[in-house]
């Protein structure tokens, strides 16, 4: 080969020497590209996979998830502000369910716990022969059967016969055994309801010209009254009592009011700085309840409503009031000694 034709064979091996360089390098430049674009790609999963674990282990609803909700509009001030408001509606009634929900429970386990301790304590079917004062107490005190409490002796040979059954009764009727309880409210109604029937009785006694019988009649009803009362104190020394609490508590002392009438001649005219304390000490448990049963009421909320235990109270106000200004009413004439014409014919 001349030399003639060595410079053209040289000019076309370097153009394709360079053709294939940029070829390569074309080809290099898009690798790079696409393994760029693989890594950004990469590195969005990976973000995206990481908000949603952190999404999962937090409670919080998805993008993909129906429960979180878009609004379509933009929210407005307005807007923002009844959502919240609703929002903080929604927690306090969730936080007053909870703690309702937790006294229920609270009071489920005291008494699952007061029945397994009342299974577990000794049962006694026997009733207990209360020895009465001035009687000898020893070994002849002992319990006793139903029948040997509640059947009268037979008369002795030779005794005369028994005296006819008089207001007072030879003995109570047993209703029914006495177990201990911690109810200090059931057990201070119990002994109302009974000093409230022996005190009926008393009037009864009294009507019938029993006077020794009435005046016993009444000393027992005033024991239990008082004994009511003591009762009672534990639930009374809370800040704000029960409201059945402080009812039985002026039931209590309204009818103690009345015994210190009769019995004790307790009077407005003999002694007036005394009457008027028992009177006040009487309304008093009606009045605290009548000022906090009240609800208000009305478009501006200035009506206020008395509840059923605030209308109860006040009701015995003032039937108590009544009897304190009438109760001693007497006709003159007696009821039993009016007739009118034509009586005799019917």
């Amino acid at each position: 080969m001349n030399r003639r034709n060595l410079g053209p064979a040289l000019a076309a091996a370097l153009a394709g020497s360079l053709f294939a360089q940029q070829d390569a390098d074309q080809r290099t430049h898009a690798e790079m590209a696409r393994t760029q674009r693989e890594l950004q790609q990469n590195r969005s999963d990976l973000e995206r996979l990481i908000a949603r674990r952190m999404q999962h282990d937090f409670g919080l609803p998805g993008e993909d998830d129906p429960a979180n909700l878009r609004p379509a509009t933009p929210v407005t001030t307005e807007a923002r502000d009844r959502l919240l408001q609703e929002w903080r509606d929604q927690d306090a009634a969730t936080a007053s369910l909870a703690e309702r929900y937790n006294k229920l429970r609270g009071m489920v386990d005291s008494l699952r716990a007061d029945a397994v301790e009342r299974a577990k304590a000794p049962r006694d079917d026997g009733f207990v022969v209360v020895p009465q004062a001035g009687t000898a107490q020893g070994s002849q005190q002992r319990r006793a059967p139903v029948e040997a409490v509640d059947q009268p002796r037979a008369p002795a040979a030779g005794s005369p016969p028994a005296p006819a059954r008089d207001v007072l009764g030879e003995r109570d009727p047993i209703r029914g055994q006495i177990h201990g309880s911690r109810d200090h409210l059931r057990v201070a109604q119990s002994l109302f309801k009974a000093g409230q029937a022996l005190l009926d009785r008393a009037a009864e006694a009294r009507a019938h010209g029993q006077t020794a019988a009435a005046v016993e009649l009444d000393a027992r009803a005033k024991e239990r009254l008082v004994r009511a009362l003591d009762e009672l104190k534990p639930l009374l020394a809370d800040k704000e009592p029960a409201f059945p609490a402080l009812f039985f508590q002026g039931r209590c002392r309204e009818l103690l009011f009345r015994l210190a009438e009769r019995q004790d001649g307790l009077s407005l005219v003999t002694s007036a700085k005394d009457y008027q304390k028992r009177e006040q000490e009487v309304r008093d448990p009606f009045v605290a309840i009548s000022a906090r049963d009240v609800s208000k009421t009305g478009t501006r909320g200035d009506v206020e409503v008395l509840g059923a235990w605030g209308m109860a109270a006040q009701a015995a106000v003032e039937h108590f009031r009544w009897m304190n200004l009438h109760g001693g009413y007497k006709p003159r004439t007696p009821i039993e000694s009016l007739t009118w014409p034509g009586e005799k014919n019917q």
